[in-house]
């Protein structure tokens, strides 16, 4: 399901461009002109094992689950609440099927743009071409701090630096249940909930 792009969906497009370079509003102008505004409710599957991945997304409202299936057991790949974006990029990179599944946790809207499209608008503006590039740095750079965190086996070291070094851990605590961030943490509920508990005691 489409909608109409609103001014709030605006603000949000330049708040995320923002986080990565200066934008100015006649560039945001010229972008969101190609992005469409798409509706999941609660549980709706955003894209299933096996799409080709052709769209890049921003979260507008609600959260997004990324995750694989390993031998049945479900593996977060990523968490995507509002104002922070997502998409299957080894699929999107290699127009190959997506090992990935997205699935709306809340209901959802995200802005989205195809990946010809952004491809279009690089070759005919400089100035598109090196906000997608700043974009893209910020993009490896989270990736790579979480990286870095998996690597610890201690629970405690990793949720530490969860709120050290992943930047978009204020969003993902603010608007996602805490099953789903043990799983991004590669935790148990269990484990996840003693490890905030101490931590909480520490600082309080």
């Amino acid at each position: 399901m489409t909608k109409l792009i609103t001014s709030n969906d605006l603000c949000i497009l330049k708040d995320f461009f923002s986080s990565s370079t200066s934008i100015s509003d006649e560039l945001i102008h010229t972008i969101s002109q190609s992005f469409i505004k798409r509706i999941f409710k609660k549980g709706e599957v955003i894209t299933k094992e096996g799409d080709i991945e052709c769209y890049a997304n921003i979260v507008t409202k609600g959260v997004v689950h990324q995750f694989m299936y390993d031998e049945d057991a479900i593996i977060t790949i990523n968490i995507t609440p509002a104002r922070l974006g997502f998409n299957s990029l080894k699929s999107y990179i290699e127009s190959s099927p997506s090992l990935e599944v997205h699935e709306a946790l809340t209901d959802v809207e995200v802005l989205s743009i195809r990946k010809q499209d952004i491809d279009e608008l690089v070759k005919s503006d400089a100035a598109i071409c090196y906000l997608l590039y700043k974009v893209h740095e910020h993009i490896l750079l989270d990736r790579e701090n979480r990286m870095l965190m998996l690597q610890y086996r201690s629970a405690e070291k990793r949720l530490q630096l969860f709120h050290e070094i992943i930047q978009r851990s204020d969003y993902l605590l603010a608007n996602t249940p805490d099953k789903y961030i043990a799983s991004y943490l590669n935790m148990t509920p269990q484990q996840y909930s003693k490890e905030k508990s101490k931590r909480l005691k520490r600082q309080g």
